[in-house]
């Protein structure tokens, strides 16, 4: 799968990917909000890659990670993501990861934009919807910078390292993308 932007080119992750997948994976800055614990191991990674590099379409209840590499360098720096609800072909969740010293420079917003277009315009989805910590403001200001629209501010409700957080849950309908009224 390839989408293609300005600056980048979302594809499927290959194993040459694995070195700045590790570094990025790694990076405390960008583990900070994620599911995942630093250090990651070099296995788990392996294992993603292999994972990830051999899906063609996306599968209901499963999430697909896609690669995202700097056209003029062919860096990875970082993937976007979605998973399709099992129990609505029509929404999907997002999520999204740039390494650090990509930051601030409209990578995610560029990242999610082409895929937003994939999901609401190739695959005709409905909805599509995604969460961050509270405290995690450059994502949940690119969000609101695409659209979504913030639907819940849950209270400290999700246990990570043995202290509870806040989470702001976020929607776009495909009519709000396309600006439709």
């Amino acid at each position: 799968m390839f989408l293609h932007t300005q600056r980048l080119l979302l594809r499927n992750f290959n194993a040459s990917d694995l070195e700045a997948f590790l570094a990025y994976r790694n990076d405390p800055a960008v583990a900070r909000y994620q599911s995942w614990d630093v250090p990651y191991p070099r296995e788990k990674g392996e294992a993603f890659i292999a994972e990830m590099k051999d899906i063609h379409a996306p599968k209901q209840g499963h999430w697909f990670q896609l690669a995202l590499e700097l056209k003029e360098t062919g860096a990875l720096i970082g993937d976007a993501a979605f998973c399709i609800k099992d129990d609505d072909a029509r929404q999907a969740v997002i999520g999204f990861s740039v390494a650090s010293a990509y930051w601030r420079k409209g990578f995610a917003t560029e990242a999610l934009t082409a895929l937003l277009d994939y999901l609401f315009e190739d695959i005709d989805l409905h909805r599509a919807t995604a969460d961050c910590d509270v405290e995690n403001v450059s994502s949940w200001k690119t969000l609101e910078k695409l659209g979504f629209r913030r639907e819940a501010h849950f209270v400290e409700s999700l246990l990570v390292d043995s202290k509870y957080t806040s989470e702001y849950y976020y929607g776009l309908l495909q009519r709000e993308w396309r600006g439709d009224k």
